[in-house]
């Protein structure tokens, strides 16, 4: 029969070995769920590098579709500036041969710098006697020009100036536009909206005054003609300027350069 001590020093072993197993079956749960949670982290970390390597992939794709398009871009962009390059150098020739005639390679500078002094001339007279479209710019860009010239010899970049304005003098020709600007009639400034059909006429119409008229190259002043006569067509031909309506034709009064006098 076992004394109480041995009962409890027994008992005390068993106890013991119970806490062992429970603790060491505690520790292996642990470790066993450390595993799986770093399995799973593990997991979630394959999925987003495989997420981004994919991300990646596809903006590379994006990147060399869009360096293949520069490219290309790039490579019509520099055959463009060869054929602007071309027609440039062609405009050039084509206009020396207008200007100095066709031997022109042969004429000196000098000769060069007169014939340019003196067509500036002939055009500054020539814009102070056309329709006052903008005419205090046009001939401040050609009295600059005549100043450069009384000061040097003609040069490519002077040449150049001369090429633009005779370019905008020949625009003036070829466009209609719509403006609105102080007028004189009869000793009185109006402001009228007016409107150029390339060189043929330059025109007005003050709806609110019931006035309209066409600019007098003969006079060099502005002439009234029948508002009730003519209101409408000069509004129909403001409306196909302004929205560049496609018209077979619209009567306008026409000043002849003769003694009769047609309008």
């Amino acid at each position: 029969m076992p004394m109480p001590y041995q009962f409890k020093h027994q008992a005390f072993g068993f106890f013991k070995t119970l806490t062992l197993i429970t603790v060491t079956a505690c520790l292996l749960l642990i470790g066993i769920g450390q595993v799986y949670c770093y399995a799973s982290d593990l997991d979630t970390i394959h999925t987003m590098q495989n997420i981004r390597i994919k991300d990646r992939e596809q903006n590379n794709k994006q990147i060399r579709t869009k360096i293949k398009t520069y490219k290309k871009l790039n490579e019509e962009l520099r055959n463009i500036q060869e054929t602007a390059k071309q027609l440039k150098t062609e405009k050039f020739r084509l206009l020396e041969t207008l200007i100095f005639g066709k031997n022109h390679a042969d004429i000196t500078l000098v000769q060069r710098t007169s014939i340019v002094r003196e067509n500036l001339e002939l055009l500054y007279r020539f814009i102070e006697k056309d329709y006052p479209i903008e005419r205090l710019a046009r001939l401040e860009v050609v009295k600059k020009l005549q100043t450069k010239l009384r000061k040097s010899s003609l040069s490519p970049s002077l040449m150049e100036e001369f090429y633009n304005i005779l370019h905008n003098e020949i625009g003036f020709s070829q466009e209609d536009r719509v403006r609105t600007e102080s007028i004189a009639i009869a000793d009185d400034n109006i402001e009228a909206v007016t409107f150029n059909i390339g060189r043929v006429g330059y025109y007005f119409i003050d709806e609110e005054k019931k006035l309209a008229g066409l600019f007098s190259l003969k006079r060099a002043q502005w002439k009234l003609v029948d508002f009730d006569t003519y209101a409408n067509n000069f509004k129909k031909a403001i409306e196909i300027i302004e929205n560049a309506l496609t018209e077979r034709y619209i009567i306008l009064p026409v000043e002849a350069m003769s003694k009769a006098n047609v309008e």
